[in-house]
């Protein structure tokens, strides 16, 4: 399973072009306390470090519809104050939502627009916009 196939060149493109990486991270996961399979969980990140701030755009799955064979998407900026490598409860941080809960065919459709308004979003992005959640 490689939702992604038809992406990823993009993806693999912005993340070149601002110095980020592309993380593509699947399976192994525990959602609601219900296992997913693997082969059911995959990840699109692209995250990098900008001063002290760290920024990162996430396409996940959302498996509120209850399908892991089929599951809906999330597509979202976060942003968080670099202490390590990850954003961790209570450091300031950001988070927008582009998509939620949708097909996947539309983050294919859309994706050359909302990796420019990501790019949009997480450069505006300052320390003062960071909340402890």
């Amino acid at each position: 399973m490689n939702q992604f196939r038809k992406i990823d060149s993009q993806l693999k493109a912005i993340a070149k072009e601002i110095g980020a990486t592309l993380e593509t991270t699947e399976g192994g996961h525990s959602i609601n306390a219900v296992e997913v399979p693997k082969d059911k969980l995959a990840i699109r990140q692209i995250q990098w470090v900008d001063g002290p701030i760290g920024k990162a755009i996430i396409i996940n799955q959302n498996f509120e519809n209850g399908n892991f064979d089929l599951p809906n998407w999330d597509f979202f900026n976060i942003a968080w104050l670099q202490e390590g490598k990850t954003p961790a409860k209570g450091r300031p941080f950001w988070k927008k939502n582009l998509l939620t809960n949708i097909e996947f065919k539309k983050i294919e459709t859309n994706i050359d627009q909302l990796l420019k308004q990501s790019l949009d979003n997480l450069k505006s992005i300052k320390k003062t916009d960071l909340k402890c959640r």
